[in-house]
């Protein structure tokens, strides 16, 4: 097994990588979202409390993320400021898409539950929302955020230390 895991090619240990870490993070959102929604006001700040779980339990998944896949997928040991603005800029549209997917799917979901009543609402919701995101953060972290740096790119971060 370790054999033909070695033969794969770059790209696609990246995406095991990803996947595996992807997935512990989902799960540690997904426990933090039930978390959130049971402690959480019914509103915070005149917001939906799942709308702001959601944000939350999002942002607790970001940490999981930047941490493996920085040192683990993409194999960064140096401590690049603008890779991790890089990041936080990705992260950032990955959920405003996660925070309204979700919203619009528990819209639709309790909206339109006479036309289909399905059970677990919030999970369908929150795998619909995530599988987005999800694809979304793959190809913004491959193509632009750990994509090799040009030699002015790496002079660059040195300068800012």
């Amino acid at each position: 097994m370790k054999e033909r895991l070695k033969k794969l090619p770059e790209s696609n240990k990246q995406a095991i990588k990803f996947i595996i870490i992807g997935v512990m993070a989902v799960i540690t959102d997904m426990i933090c979202y039930y978390i959130f929604l049971s402690v959480l006001p019914e509103k915070v700040l005149g917001m939906e409390n799942e709308v702001v779980g959601k944000a939350m339990s999002f942002l607790c998944g970001f940490s999981v993320t930047y941490t493996f896949n920085n040192r683990w997928t993409w194999r960064k040991s140096d401590h690049s400021r603008g890779r991790l603005m890089k990041f936080v800029f990705l992260y950032t549209m990955s959920l405003v898409i996660n925070v309204v997917l979700n919203s619009s799917f528990l819209f639709i979901l309790k909206e339109y539950s006479y036309i289909f009543d399905f059970p677990y609402k919030y999970f369908i919701a929150f795998i619909g929302a995530t599988g987005f995101s999800s694809i979304f953060n793959f190809l913004g972290q491959k193509f632009w955020v750990f994509a090799d740096r040009t030699p002015e790119e790496l002079e660059a971060d040195e300068a800012e230390v």
